[in-house]
């Protein structure tokens, strides 16, 4: 049992089957990561379990998440978290990052999704688009930063209210950021439009 170990916070249904996600920075030496029992292609596997009516035993069809780094001890490698569909002919999840508390907040994200019944695809819409803002957008203050994430995850616009109540820089980032990311997104008469103008009804 290692003891520099990431914590998780894992619902219950679910079991750790394997872990060695150590919250250990790389040591390199000659070019190579020593430390590799952190930084090899099986780091951690999270598997859904089920009762069977006497006991607990691992649900083999349904969806997994497994981490590794690849590739094995290279320090110029990177974490690569998979979400793996339970369906062979569903695709699953990838996501690659070097921070380890990018990863954990990753792998928590997925299961408090998963809780509230979303499903495979739309987990993997919600992380990539996550990623991109977070990407685009590195120095925004963190209350802005909720928001964005609140939007992505949940696909909700912006109340026009709550924009023109924010510092005009910011104001239009957002504005210019909820054009380009919603769906069906239907633009009434007299409020700001991608290029942040009016649009005039037509006589």
């Amino acid at each position: 049992m290692y003891s520099k170990l990431v914590r998780l916070n894992i619902p219950s249904g679910w079991a750790i089957t394997h872990n060695t996600f150590g919250d250990e920075d790389p040591f390199i030496q000659d070019g190579r990561i020593v430390n590799e029992q952190f930084y090899n292609e099986n780091l951690l596997m999270i598997q859904p379990i089920k009762f069977n009516g006497t006991d607990w035993i691992i649900n083999q069809t349904g969806d997994r998440l497994k981490l590794g780094w690849y590739p094995h001890a290279n320090p110029q490698g990177a974490y690569r978290l998979e979400l793996l569909a339970g369906n062979p002919e569903q695709e699953g999840l990838e996501f690659q990052a070097k921070e380890r508390e990018k990863i954990r907040q990753v792998i928590e994200q997925c299961f408090q999704l998963i809780t509230q019944g979303v499903d495979l695809q739309e987990i993997k819409w919600v992380i990539e688009r996550r990623d991109q803002t977070f990407e685009k957008n590195p120095h925004l203050p963190l209350v802005i930063r909720k928001k964005l994430q609140d939007y992505y995850r949940y696909r909700n616009r912006f109340y026009y209210g709550q924009l023109y109540s924010l510092y005009s820089p910011i104001y239009y980032e957002l504005t210019n950021i909820a054009y380009r990311s919603a769906k069906d997104n239907k633009i009434a008469y007299n409020i700001p439009t991608q290029e942040n103008r009016t649009i005039e009804r037509n006589c």
